[in-house]
């Protein structure tokens, strides 16, 4: 999907230029300029899409990184905790790092290695059960493919940062991944309303403000319409109200 979007804008991009350097071409030979462009447009995106798609495939984890400053290791405790879980959830890689801010947010990547990040301040804003379910969202979002994705959007969103096509599809699509997140995480740790009250308070504690910026690394992000990446907060508790109806 990504690639497709690349190649249509790198293929529009194109043949204008060359629609401009054939210009006399088609004042004499119209067909012949018409096959010339589109013909080399094709040939032009084809090779320039695929290399750049690459390149975003490896750079994109490193984009998302670079939002958070002075990551790092837990206390032990909070770091036992992790383990556990990411040893229960069949990660036994992954890696729990922390950064400074006053804005309670967290979120998976994959670089080496798969790592969940959270903030300091979202520590210390939810009970110990609470943080628990957000990390078995964040460690469902790696279990299930989707951090690579996540990644790989925010960079390309640097490149294409309009692309209304790409902006529509893949909005719709990081919903219902965090959809199934939340329901493997409630899985996970067997205590949805855990997971439940841990969204509300976040929801409840983020400045608005930021939403724009941190909107990517939050578990929340923002908005309500076709374009947000996140299912709305009503949707996502009752969702889990439900889960922890069929417990009993």
């Amino acid at each position: 999907m990504l690639l497709s979007s690349i190649v249509l804008w790198l293929f529009i991009a194109t043949s204008l230029v060359l629609c401009y350097a054939f210009s006399e071409l088609y004042e004499y030979q119209l067909a012949y300029g018409v096959r010339a462009v589109f013909g080399r447009a094709i040939l032009i995106s084809t090779a320039s899409g695929i290399p750049l798609s690459l390149s975003l495939c490896r750079a994109s984890p490193r984009v998302m990184l670079s939002k958070v400053k002075d990551l790092h290791a837990p206390e032990a405790d909070v770091e036992k905790t992790f383990h556990q879980l990411s040893q229960q959830m069949g990660l036994p890689s992954a890696e729990l790092q922390l950064f400074k801010t006053h804005i309670p947010v967290s979120f998976a990547i994959e670089t080496d290695k798969p790592i969940v990040v959270m903030s300091e301040s979202l520590l210390s804003l939810l009970r110990k059960d609470e943080i628990e379910a957000v990390m078995a969202h964040e460690l469902a979002h790696i279990r299930n493919s989707d951090t690579g994705l996540k990644a790989m959007v925010t960079a390309y969103k640097m490149v294409l940062p309009h692309d209304p096509v790409i902006r529509l599809v893949e909005a719709a699509f990081h919903r219902e991944r965090e959809m199934v997140a939340d329901r493997k995480a409630a899985r996970a740790t067997g205590k949805p309303l855990s997971l439940a009250s841990a969204l509300l308070k976040i929801y409840e504690a983020f400045p608005r403000s930021k939403l724009a910026s941190y909107g990517t690394l939050s578990i929340l992000g923002a908005g309500s319409t076709l374009m947000n990446r996140h299912p709305t907060i009503r949707h996502r508790i009752s969702q889990l109200i439900h889960v922890a109806e069929t417990y009993h």
